[in-house]
Formats: structure tokens, sequence, C-alpha cells
């Protein structure tokens, strides 16, 4: 399994030619289950199901079209036009990238319109060989019906809870069903049937029914995806790949240093919506990165892994509500490079619109984007229309965000020193020391716009990651951190007394 703690170079280097993109969901699943039991789902499923194997995991999308469920507090649905394009604009960039093949294993509860997205990759746009697979749907057919409904936070996703994190599942289980067909939800939304967020059966879930439909999961998926593959033409399943994997320690959450506990996790999608509702938080921390190229020496995933120190540090301190970060916006002027995967400007402008309607509609007013991307300008006009669109919302940003960066030549742009240094603090196996490479060009930033990274720096360096260290790096993430929560924390304030919200 090559992932995002690849380079682009290890990518293009090998002959991968199978993507993989688990969706996961920030869904209500009732006082007992985090509201992100999809995503955390989703990852642990998505890297047991590729390990060992000759595909390239992406990281997982942590948001759903569950619109359906909008209204609870610290929930995000995305409209169902925008999963499509998001879909869609991922399976373009692998098939720009000689990507023949893409699985999308998909654990939302909600997401009606990934299926038909991913037939029209297939039958329409003829981008690459897409399958689309619900390894939940298999555990519920393997269930005993005694356990269903399980609608959500019903007995088989808490039994899947108990078997993967433990830790997580809250006492008492208390079972609701109410007596209605399943439908009613999407004729009068969650909140009207289950206003506590959950369907089913929990008090008959036990770890070891998590573990035994699992695996079941596990099995299940490997033999659909196999056998969905081969009916293309000249079609054949996954290959072993025996190549060394990097991936997030068990059971660690990405964003808390290991051992020093000097980050507060605070509440995130980790809490169940009655800690998210009891916390008092007032902020929602939505975290914008990219998946893109970082030189021969640095993983694609390096803006979203700072995204995720960094944006877990500003809301601890701000005692602030976590949304997962977004791995991907837009990153095209790194499109020459493989493995780099972008939004086009206004798939995410709709995914920013999206997702702040949710906060908006679970009655967050305070939204502080943390951007840890320079190409993410899209996200600056985005914001000043909703702040406009809804008179008591104040949603503000930090990071470069500005689409004018002067027309002086620059010396230290990306993949320089500084990100370097973080990659050699926060997660060392991933830099490729014998494979760094310094370089600047002798142009402006806005040369991106005409012929992108590729077309001024070959290897896609632009500063000297030669002189980073991990000292520097650990240095430059507490460093941001404050600076993005003493802005965030200054600005609402100032706001606040400048414009009060009865006069906005």
């Amino acid at each position: 399994m090559l992932n995002v703690f690849n380079t682009s170079p290890e990518l293009a280097e090998s002959n991968v030619d199978t993507a993989v993109l688990a969706l996961g969901s920030l869904e209500p699943k009732g006082p007992h289950l985090p509201i992100g039991l999809d995503l955390l789902l989703a990852e642990h499923f998505a890297r047991d199901f590729c390990s060992g194997k000759a595909v390239y995991l992406l990281a997982s999308q942590p948001y759903s079209s569950a619109v359906e469920a909008r209204g609870f507090r610290g929930t995000v649905a995305l409209s169902q036009q925008t999963l499509w394009d998001a879909v869609t604009d991922i399976a373009t960039c692998l098939a720009r990238h000689r990507f023949k093949r893409l699985i999308v294993l998909d654990f939302a509860n909600y997401s009606w319109i990934v299926k038909q997205s991913v037939r029209e990759i297939n039958l329409d746009a003829g981008l690459l060989e897409a399958v689309w697979v619900a390894p939940k749907v298999f555990a519920k057919e393997s269930a005993d019906k005694a356990l269903l409904p399980d609608n959500g936070g019903g007995a088989v996703e808490t039994a899947l809870a108990m078997a993967l994190f433990p830790k997580l599942v809250r006492k008492p289980l208390v079972d609701f069903a109410p007596d209605a067909p399943r439908e009613y939800i999407d004729y009068k939304g969650l909140k009207a049937l289950a206003p506590e967020g959950y369907w089913g059966r929990p008090s008959r879930a036990s770890a070891e029914l998590g573990r035994r439909l699992y695996e079941i999961m596990l099995e299940k998926s490997r033999e659909f995806v196999d056998y969905a593959l081969e009916m293309f033409p000249g079609g054949r399943g996954l290959a072993a790949h025996k190549a060394d994997e990097v991936w997030w320690p068990e059971g660690e959450i990405p964003g808390v240093e290991k051992g020093e506990g000097t980050v507060s996790r605070g509440v995130d999608w980790h809490n169940t919506l009655k800690e998210i509702a009891e916390s008092g938080a007032e902020i929602a921390v939505l975290p914008t990165s990219s998946t893109e190229q970082h030189s021969p020496a640095m993983p694609l995933g390096t803006d979203y892994f700072q995204a995720l120190e960094i944006a877990r540090r500003v809301a601890g301190r701000l005692g602030a509500y976590l949304l997962p970060a977004l791995p991907v916006i837009t990153s095209w002027c790194h499109s020459h490079f493989r493995g780099t995967v972008s939004f086009r400007a206004m798939t995410a402008r709709r995914v920013i619109e999206d997702a702040v309607a949710s906060l908006y509609a679970g009655g967050f007013r305070k939204v502080a984007i943390v951007n840890f991307h320079g190409g993410n300008w899209v996200v600056k006009p985005t914001m000043i229309e909703l702040n406009r669109a809804y008179g008591d919302l104040t949603l503000i940003s930090t990071g470069d965000i500005l689409a004018y960066r002067g027309q002086a030549a620059s010396a230290d742009l990306h993949a320089n020193e500084g990100e370097g240094s973080f990659v050699r603090a926060f997660h060392p196996k991933a830099f490729k020391a014998e494979r760094v490479v310094d370089f600047t060009p002798n142009c402006t930033a806005s040369a991106l716009d005409f012929v992108g990274m590729a077309g001024v720096s070959p290897h896609g360096v632009w500063g000297y990651p030669s002189r980073s260290t991990p000292e520097a790096g650990r240095k430059y993430i507490e460093a941001h951190a404050g600076e993005a929560a003493s802005y965030i924390a200054k600005t609402f304030a100032d706001l606040d007394k400048r414009f009060p919200p009865r006069l906005r």
C-alpha cells in the first residue's frame, strides 16, 4: 500500500494504478457514540483493506451528504451535488496521473448519490474503472434480524464501536425504534423522528459481535471488489504489494503529540452529540489543507498533517469545537505531479458553503477556518459571501488565502525549510533525507498561475529543505498555532465589541 505518507516520486516510480478513497461522515449517532464514528470506521477499515495491496490510499474524506440529519449540533453534511462533484474531481485527477481504477469505500448512511456518481464515471465519463462498496451493508445483512433496525447508532454500529473504539462508547445503551418506516427520515428529517439522533437497538451490541461483523465486512468487501474489478474488460483483482508501509500507529489520534500531553483534544468528532452540546464551545474550527506533491523528500500529505497538528492546538487553546480537516481543496498548480488530488475551485467553494450551512443549522454562529495550503484562495471570496448571506454569522480565516502575493521574486515558498522541519519532527519515517533537493526559481509566485510548479521547479521544490531540523519543526508548529489562536480570539472579541450580535 502506498498512501499520503509517500512522496510523489515514489508513486511515479511505482506501477500502482489503483486508488482507494474512503468516505466517512459527521452525522448523529445518539448519546452513546461519537458523531465521527463513520469517519473513524472508514480510516480503520481502509487501512486494513489496503494493507499489503498494490493501491494508493488517499486521505479519508470526512463529510457525506447526510442532509437528512442537519440540525444536530456539530454535524456536517454536503449537498448531493457537492459530494458528486468532489468524487468526480478526485477521479479526474487520478485519471490524469495514469491511475486506471478507483475503489470507493463508503461508510456513510446517507450518501445515496455516490453509487450513481461511480456509475457515470464508468459508463459516461469513461475516466477510469470505478467500484463503489458500502462495507457496513455487509455487516447489517449478516446480522440477526433481532438486532435491526440500525439507521445510525443501532446494534451493528455500536458493536463495531465496542470492538474497535471501546473507549468512545458511552453508557447507558438505550434502545429507540419509532413506529415509522425508514423513508420517513427522507420526508421529515431524522430530528423529527429521532430527537436524540439515533434509531436502533444498541443494548443488544457486544464487542464480540462487533469483531465478527468487522471480519465479515473485510472478507465480503474484498470478495466484492475483486469480483467487480474482474467484470471490466481485461479485468483483474487487487494485487499484492510488498513495499514498506508508513501509517499512523494504532490508536494514535492525529494531531496529538504522543506522550507529551501538551495538546488538549478538547471536543471534536470523537465526542457524542450530547458532549458537544454540553461542552459550551461557541467557536467551530474547520481546518483546510491539501494533498499535493512536496518534493522527493516529503509526503503528499504534508499540508494535511500540518493542518491536523495546528488546528488541534488552536481548538484546544480556544475551547472550540474541532472539525475533521479537509484533506483536499484546490492544488492545481501541483497537478503535474503524481498523487496530487484537487477539487475545482467551485467544488471547494460548495464544500465550504455546505459545511458552514450545517454548522449554522446546528447553532454555531462563530466559525474559524484554519487554512494550511497557500493555494486555497477560493476560501476568501466564499467567506465574504457567507458572512453577507448569514446576518448573525461571523466566519473568519487564518493562513495564506490571499490571491495576491506581490510581484517580487520569492526565495521560499513550498517544500521548504519550515515544512521539512515539520515532517522531520512529527513524521520522521516519512522524511526521505537522501532525496532532499534545494531549489529556488528566479520568478514570482504568479508563475504558478501560468505553468504550475512543474514549469518553474522540476522537483517541486521552492526553498531550502536541507536546512530543516526536528527542533525547528516543533517550534514551527507551536508558533503557527499560537499565532492562529491569538488572531482568532482577538478578532472574534473585537468584532463582538464593535458589532454586537443584535446589530448584525
